[in-house]
């Protein structure tokens, strides 16, 4: 069945993608299919999303996020170069929506409120730690990973390699897999708008 609905997906694509890119629908297009169908495992990381920049595209760029679709789609001077699947916020921790920007970067980011306690052999005590519970004697407080991490907000929201499952997962991040997360991160400008819709 996991093959009939990635086939199904790639149909879809081609079949919409006549009008702008040969990888991707256009904007506004939407899928034959329903999200339910989209959803992968939480233990099988999805890989899906396509980068390919022509040689010497330059001009603007722009990020749109599409929490509906759990798409990112990137454009460089209007064209669109690549898109790839996402995990936003899920209930509870909804990703914002609006305009923002690439305010920084930091490829080894790691968070501020969601990680783990570990002892001085890095042994884990506590997994899915949340800042404000307390820590065990020996303890110590490490962030969960947020590689190739772009921030879009000065209240927590990045942009950053994670799992990622097709539904909204994350605590208010925008999820990606780590060959998009490494694609979008060193072609991406610090100052770059980023809409999330």
């Amino acid at each position: 069945m996991k093959h009939l609905i990635f086939l199904t997906a790639a149909s879809a694509l081609l079949l919409t993608s006549c009008q702008s890119t040969p990888f991707m629908p256009s904007v506004g297009a939407r899928y034959a299919f329903s999200r339910s169908e989209l959803r992968k495992s939480a233990n099988s990381a999805v890989s899906d999303g396509v980068w390919d920049v022509p040689p010497g595209l330059t001009g603007p760029h722009l990020i749109v996020i599409d929490t509906e679709l759990q798409q990112a789609k990137y454009f460089i001077n209007g064209r669109q170069v690549g898109w790839s699947t996402i995990s936003s916020g899920k209930n509870g921790h909804l990703t914002p929506h609006g305009t923002f920007k690439v305010l920084s970067k930091d490829i080894d980011k790691r968070s501020n409120s969601y990680g783990s306690i570990v002892d001085a052999a890095g042994n884990v005590l506590i997994e899915n730690y949340s800042q404000g519970q307390p820590i065990p004697p020996g303890g110590r407080y490490q962030g969960a990973a947020m590689n190739f991490g772009m921030q879009l907000t000065n209240y927590g929201i990045w942009m950053h390699e994670g799992i990622v499952t097709s539904a909204p997962e994350s605590h208010g991040c925008i999820r990606l897999p780590r060959h998009m997360a490494q694609a979008f991160f060193e072609n991406t400008p610090v100052g770059t708008p980023v809409i999330i819709k």
